[in-house]
């Protein structure tokens, strides 16, 4: 019984994705854009900011001052050029998007996320916690090998610019991304042509 109800949701959910492809579609590039837009602002930062030296210092050179102002900086350069658009943007977007839905299809997503959410209530509190801190470890284990191929394994930290970690923790989500991301739309183009013959 369990399985012929999960089966029906699934259907639902597919049913409605199809219904709203070009709004899905709008959503996931202005998600890609706002990532790759972290990364650039995140270069141009530490290319041009005196603190680290246009990322030039290395770590024996820094204090819990300049890192704790390095910090501060970056994240109010992100959150005006990439943070607020972003928000803005899926604010008013998907208003717009929500507003000009039929009242039945609205009915559908909000038995949908009651559903959903219904789910995640039975769900222990401590699944919440599961796995965070896996996908740190593996970002952690890939920037590794990256630091390795370099042939930095053996560096002295002090002998290193700080910015060199930083990009290599970069490249390293830009990689994850890559080999994980272009399967998933691979995988979802194949899906959807599947489904559109049938």
């Amino acid at each position: 019984m369990e399985n012929s109800e999960g089966e029906k949701k699934k259907y639902q959910w597919k049913k409605l994705l199809r219904k709203n492809k070009k709004a899905f579609s709008a959503f996931i590039v202005a998600a890609i854009i706002g990532f790759i837009g972290f990364i650039l602002v995140m270069i141009w930062y530490i290319e041009t900011s005196p603190l680290g030296g246009q990322g030039s210092w290395t770590f024996d050179q820094w204090t819990l001052n300049y890192i704790i102002g390095f910090l501060i900086q970056s994240i109010l350069w992100e959150l005006l050029f990439i943070g607020i658009p972003v928000i803005v943007f899926f604010v008013i977007f998907g208003y717009l998007w929500w507003t000009n839905l039929s009242d039945e299809t609205k009915e559908e997503w909000k038995c949908l996320d009651e559903d959903r959410k219904l789910k995640k209530g039975k769900k222990s509190q401590n699944y919440k916690y599961q796995g965070s801190g896996g996908f740190s470890f593996f970002i952690f284990i890939v920037v590794c090998i990256l630091v390795a191929i370099d042939g930095n394994w053996n560096t002295r930290f002090g002998l290193l610019e700080y910015s060199y970690f930083i990009y290599a923790y970069l490249f390293a989500m830009m990689w994850i991304g890559i080999i994980i991301g272009i399967p998933m739309v691979i995988a979802v183009v194949i899906w959807y042509l599947t489904k559109k013959k049938e």
